[in-house]
């Protein structure tokens, strides 16, 4: 596979080579098919049906997602050096959408306690940022 270049290269003066089939761009745009377009037109018709089993694959998708995307965020700038790493992460996200694979239903059964511990601290953290915050009523009374 021949090297591309990365967009965001352009602002330095090196430029970050990886080897890709599909290309930076494609595998974006395929990625957020497959990543969120889907996902969230089959969580749609979950919302519509009675079932609970697929709310479930659907709810521990946009989870495992989430923290996925999140935990991306912080290492882009060392994934982006990994070859094949958005076709690998093409492939990861049709694992956990699909529903052949069921992916994202498996990861949250079979990790339940370290993801629900990892959103514990997070929801710790955002309620100390949230009480922090002064609320609107308490605004509008030293408005007055």
């Amino acid at each position: 596979a021949k090297g591309t270049r990365h967009p965001r290269s352009a602002h330095s003066s090196r430029s970050i080579k990886q080897q890709t089939m599909i290309g930076w761009w494609g595998s974006k745009f395929i990625a957020m098919i497959v990543g969120v377009v889907y996902p969230s037109l089959e969580s749609y018709k979950a919302l519509k049906t009675d079932d609970k089993d697929d709310d479930m694959q659907w709810l521990s998708y946009w989870i495992v997602f989430s923290l996925f995307t999140l935990i991306e965020f912080f290492l882009d700038i060392v994934l982006a050096w990994v070859p094949l790493y958005y076709e690998a992460k093409l492939i990861f996200i049709l694992w956990l959408a699909l529903p052949q694979t069921r992916g994202a239903t498996k990861l949250w059964t079979d990790h339940k306690d370290k993801i629900e511990a990892l959103y514990s601290v997070a929801l710790t953290h955002l309620e100390k940022i949230q009480a922090q915050q002064p609320t609107a009523k308490a605004a509008e009374t030293k408005a007055e």
